[in-house]
């Protein structure tokens, strides 16, 4: 297989509203698309990026694609492996680097299962499902009244939704019990973003308990592995992360159980592969798998369900229903949603046909 070219497209799409969570703030919807063919075949990626697109995108095309572009690789796993040893040797194992990577590795598995003629799902094993259950994600205090948000994610039959928190043990409590109250059999999941230290997020942990969520995501930054550790003592609720953590971060929380569920997000952790290896991993430790979604693009949300469709772990995929439209207007028909479950699309490669009129109209300049 060779990599012909590397391609990325900056996209960003202003938001009505200005959502608050925590530690930062969402003004916009952005993902970095990443379009890689291999031997003449267009596949599709997504780069996740939270700061500046064109950032990523140039580092894309100007650091990442000199090393694979024109070269001839055996499989998706080698074109991962022949970046992810230059980054290594210059210590570029986390951020945005891996971002990119993950974008560039999600394009070469579509490329590749498009030109097998069947979905990135057949390369991972067995499919064990056709649809997937999903969340609702995320309810923002700052969008306004939490009821209002809760009978949207009902409507459409999702399983439960996602809180943001982070705003003191208080204020979480009361944003998460008006949830509860206004839907008593929700899957609740609180996600402060990492934004506590382990002491207030063990008294945040206690406070919500009562509340009887599905887990708590994020309860303490990423590389604050003694936190996790010191909440696992203590065991006060479930936990989840693995949103921000990269490639080899997932190691040791795995094997020492820190966490009840995994969360990796494909377009950042390191790709599809990366995101299979954790899923299994977490497997056998008995630790349940949640691919993350967040605000990303349609492109991320079909190599998360072709990921779920064989994990034998899974406990739902994050979905936004408030109107994403790099969600609902990149892929004309997906995805398609119905009973609080989503379709795994069925085409070749991840499955996806990308709406170039709007990838044009909304590329960051």
């Amino acid at each position: 297989m060779r990599v012909d070219s590397v391609e990325s497209f900056p996209v960003r799409v202003k938001r009505k509203e200005r959502l608050v969570a925590a530690s930062f703030t969402y003004p916009d919807y952005q993902a970095v698309l990443v379009r890689v063919t291999c031997d003449g075949e267009p596949g599709w990626g997504e780069a996740m990026t939270r700061s500046g697109p064109k950032i990523t995108s140039l580092l894309v095309e100007e650091y990442l694609a000199p090393i694979i572009a024109g070269k001839e690789f055996d499989s998706p796993d080698n074109v991962w492996h022949t970046i992810w040893r230059e980054l290594r040797a210059r210590g570029h194992t986390r951020g945005v680097e891996v971002e990119g990577l993950s974008g560039i590795e999600i394009a070469v598995q579509d490329a590749y299962a498009r030109l097998r003629g069947f979905p990135v799902s057949n390369l991972l094993g067995r499919r064990r499902v056709s649809e997937v259950p999903a969340y609702g994600g995320s309810l923002f205090t700052s969008r306004g009244p939490l009821k209002g948000q809760v009978e949207v994610v009902r409507s459409l039959g999702l399983v439960g939704a996602k809180v943001k928190v982070g705003f003191g043990a208080e204020k979480d409590f009361a944003s998460l019990s008006e949830v509860r109250r206004s839907w008593e059999e929700c899957e609740l999941i609180a996600d402060a973003n990492g934004f506590y230290e382990s002491d207030e997020a063990l008294r945040v942990a206690r406070k919500i308990k009562e509340l009887d969520l599905a887990w708590f995501e994020e309860p303490v930054p990423p590389d604050d592995l003694d936190g996790y550790r010191r909440i696992a003592r203590e065991d006060p609720l479930p936990v989840g992360a693995g949103e921000a953590w990269f490639v080899s971060d997932f190691a040791e929380p795995i094997e020492e159980k820190l966490i009840d569920v995994v969360e990796p997000s494909v377009s950042r952790c390191g790709g599809i592969g990366v995101t299979w290896r954790v899923s299994q991993d977490a497997a056998r430790s008995g630790i349940r798998f949640s691919p993350m979604m967040g605000m990303n693009s349609a492109v991320s949300l079909a190599a998360s369900l072709q990921l779920a469709a064989g994990a034998a772990n899974l406990v739902a995929v994050e979905y936004d229903p408030f109107g994403n439209p790099l969600l609902d207007e990149l892929s004309p028909g997906f995805p398609e949603l119905t009973g609080g479950k989503i379709q795994v699309p069925h085409g070749n490669g991840l499955g996806l046909d990308i709406d170039m009129r709007f990838v044009k109209k909304n590329l960051e300049e």
